[in-house]
């Protein structure tokens, strides 16, 4: 371990703050995974939604390993939600102090990115052994990765400067009023359906239809990385380097994390 040790701070990598986030990502994926197991049942929205988690946590390693081999892969890497990607560092996003027009622009792009992945998820099959399930599941990163970077250039190209400011604060709002009014079905029941129909009818498009499914999840994704990113300012792990000789240091973690990503995906 010291051995371990040395060699981090040989690359200037705080060894305690990888220790932190490393504990923070994978302790707190698994006891959500738990969570949803014995509270919801196998399967769960939670638990897709931690996998989907866990796929997005694959696309910023993507986008930081595109990092790493230089300018000419800069066309493909797309803004991320919730880091800013600097030279040989990854700033996590800080709530605390944010502009209400930034946070919600982040909270946006994250809901959008989780859809895709949950979207691109839902395409793909889930595969028959190990083997065949990391496959897919590495396609289904793949895929996400660059449906991501279509969107983002879409809205680059289309949306006015003006629009693309204040755009996300008004969808942000609107988005989660429909999906409240939506689970007050759950809540009330069938009374308050009969007494308006349009509760119902947003109550069926949030939970019953795929699009809709593919909605919540990504709104309880959103949730879930964005409390993982707040606890982490909390320790006050802000910073993680992604400089080319410390990408090695982390293999370990990406390991370890396809491994509890298979338990949640199988097992919960």
């Amino acid at each position: 371990m010291d051995a371990f040790t040395n060699y981090l701070n040989s690359l200037d990598i705080d060894f305690n703050n990888l220790l932190i986030i490393g504990l923070v990502l994978l302790l707190g994926t698994f006891l959500l995974s738990v969570i949803g197991r014995f509270a919801f049942g196998k399967r769960s929205v939670l638990n897709n939604a931690v996998s989907s988690a866990i796929g997005i946590l694959f696309i910023y390693a993507i986008t930081v390993v595109l990092k790493s081999f230089g300018a000419q892969f800069q066309e493909m890497i797309a803004p991320l939600p919730f880091v800013t990607i600097s030279q040989n560092e990854m700033i996590l996003f800080t709530f605390h102090g944010a502009h209400y027009t930034v946070l919600c622009s982040e909270i946006l792009n994250m809901i959008i990115l989780s859809f895709l992945v949950n979207l691109a998820d839902g395409w793909l099959p889930k595969g028959k052994n190990i083997f065949s399930w990391l496959f897919f599941r590495c396609m289904t990163v793949v895929l996400a990765f660059f449906l991501h970077l279509l969107v983002v250039g879409l809205f680059r190209t289309y949306l006015p400067q003006g629009i693309v400011t204040y755009a996300p604060t008004i969808l942000l709002v609107l988005l989660i009023l429909l999906l409240l009014t939506g689970a007050l079905k759950i809540i009330v029941g069938a009374v308050l359906t009969t007494v308006n129909p349009l509760i119902g009818g947003l109550y069926t498009f949030f939970f019953a239809t795929v699009i809709g499914k593919q909605i919540t999840k990504a709104v309880l994704t959103t949730l879930i990385l964005g409390g993982i990113v707040y606890l982490l300012n909390h320790l006050g792990c802000t910073v993680i380097s992604i400089a080319s000789a410390a990408l090695m240091a982390y293999i370990p973690f990406v390991i370890l994390l396809v491994v509890l990503w298979y338990i949640v995906y199988r097992v919960f």
